[in-house]
C-alpha cells in the first residue's frame, strides 16, 4: 500500500458533505482511495486529501479520562 497512510494508522476525516468529521482506523487501500473504520465499525472511502493524521482512539478515551478526572478534581 503505498500513499500518506499505511493499514493500521489511525486518520481523522475531514467533513464530506453533510457527513461529519471521524475518527477511523486504515484497514484497507482500493483503487487510490483509503478504506476506512469508524467506531461504530461502519467502513468508509475516503480520499487521501480529506484524510489527517490523529490519534488512536484508545489515547482519545484515555485522554477525556483524564480531563474527567482534572475537572472531578476541580468541582470537590
Amino acid at each position: 500500500m503505498t500513499g500518506k497512510f499505511s493499514k493500521g494508522d489511525w486518520v481523522e476525516s475531514a467533513r464530506v458533505k453533510q457527513k461529519g468529521k471521524f475518527v477511523g482506523q486504515v484497514i484497507d487501500k482500493i483503487d487510490g482511495d483509503y478504506v476506512i473504520r469508524d467506531a461504530e465499525r461502519r467502513k468508509w472511502l475516503r480520499k487521501e486529501d480529506e484524510l489527517s493524521p490523529a490519534k488512536p482512539k484508545a489515547d482519545n478515551d484515555n485522554e477525556r479520562a483524564d480531563q474527567r478526572a482534572r475537572f472531578q478534581h476541580w468541582r470537590l
